[in-house]
């Protein structure tokens, strides 16, 4: 193994995607623990599973936003997570 490949610039996490994006939502950048994780870094997937389940809730429970965001933004968000999970977000209140 090289210098280079033994040297993990993004801390924690695999890629630079992953710790762009868990910083943009203010999630744990320093311990892994706080991750769903497999294996020795934190991948994209993992935090992209926190942030659906924060959106979730906020669909769901109608908890506050993540982030603030654009109205098409917003929209896009549900109609991917609907798309995910059609049976979670398909209720009616009658």
């Amino acid at each position: 193994m090289t210098a280079t490949n033994a040297r993990n610039i993004f801390g924690i996490f695999k890629s630079k995607r992953a710790k762009l994006l868990a910083s943009k939502y203010s999630l744990d950048l320093h311990n892994k623990y706080a991750y769903i994780q497999s294996g020795n870094f934190v991948t994209l997937s993992d935090v992209k599973f926190i942030i659906d389940n924060l959106w979730l809730d906020h669909f769901l429970y109608d908890t506050p936003k993540p982030i603030n965001i654009s109205i098409d933004e917003y929209n896009d968000i549900y109609y991917n997570l609907l798309y995910y999970y059609p049976f979670l977000l398909n209720y009616s209140t009658a």
